[in-house]
């Protein structure tokens, strides 16, 4: 049951988005809202300007950790101002916090006492990244406990959603959260299953989820599993995708890919990603 939502924002229009995602969540399940911003420790630490500062043989500028400090809090004050406005607009109980430190880290920190992390699909900096790896977006993926829900699309829909199956562990817990939400939404859940014995695993979700009186449909796929996730979330104009996140290990991902991070990437609708 989610009841409640954290909502990371840095002041960005991807962060908009995703908190306006939360808060149409949160409006629709009954559950409150917390926002967080996290004043960058790297940033206060200003460890470019010493490096150049030490290669000069200068002293570094005059109260730069005070000056960035104080712009870092404005910006803070005035992103979370706009989450509490749209939680106020649409009559969803909020409450704002702001921290300082390393930001995945203080986000994972933060939500252990909620249900549910909402984040925009890239933040202020996403420019300067090539895809998602080493993104906020995923270091918190890799570290939550609980679920996170990353967005590009502000209004959640509940025509139809998609989980995607294999059997492993990270897919039960992924095919719960589905049940459990496609349940709260009166969605449709289509199963994508990939990989070796589908018969065994269509069998194995089809009897957890009979009980659930959802409406299923079971589809079996070859081929790469990011590539066919997101393949058929474009077919079938899915709303959401849920899924395990980085069930390999890192050797592995780091030889042949992630699917998670090419789903994070390439997905066309906004993803559950649960551990």
């Amino acid at each position: 049951m989610i009841k409640h939502i954290l909502v990371p924002t840095d002041g960005s229009e991807q962060a908009l988005i995703g908190a306006r995602y939360a808060v149409g969540v949160a409006k629709r399940l009954g559950a409150s809202v917390h926002g967080l911003y996290v004043v960058d420790i790297k940033l206060l630490e200003g460890p470019i300007l010493r490096d150049v500062s030490a290669s000069l043989g200068t002293a570094p500028f005059a109260n730069y950790q005070g000056n960035i400090s104080m712009i870092l809090e404005q910006r803070g004050e005035a992103a979370l101002d706009v989450v509490t406005k749209l939680c106020s607009d649409s009559g969803v109980p909020c409450a704002c916090e702001r921290s300082t430190g390393v930001v995945p880290r203080v986000i994972t920190e933060k939500s252990e006492l909620c249900d549910l992390i909402v984040m925009g699909r890239s933040g202020e900096h996403s420019e300067w990244l090539e895809g998602l790896l080493g993104s906020t977006t995923e270091a918190v993926v890799r570290r939550s406990r609980r679920p996170v829900l990353v967005t590009a699309h502000d209004t959640p829909k509940a025509s139809r959603f998609i989980v995607a199956y294999d059997g492993s562990p990270n897919a039960k817990h992924a095919l719960h959260v589905a049940a459990e939400y496609a349940a709260t939404w009166a969605a449709p859940l289509n199963v994508l299953v990939i990989g070796a014995h589908p018969e065994h695993v269509v069998s194995e979700a089809r009897t957890y989820l009979e009980p659930h009186g959802l409406t299923t449909h079971y589809e079996v796929r070859d081929g790469e599993p990011s590539e066919s996730i997101v393949a058929y979330a474009g077919e079938t104009n899915a709303d959401l995708i849920v899924m395990g996140a980085f069930g390999h290990n890192r050797l592995r991902e780091l030889v042949g890919g992630s699917t998670t991070a090419y789903t994070l990437d390439h997905a066309p609708c906004p993803l559950l990603l649960t551990r």
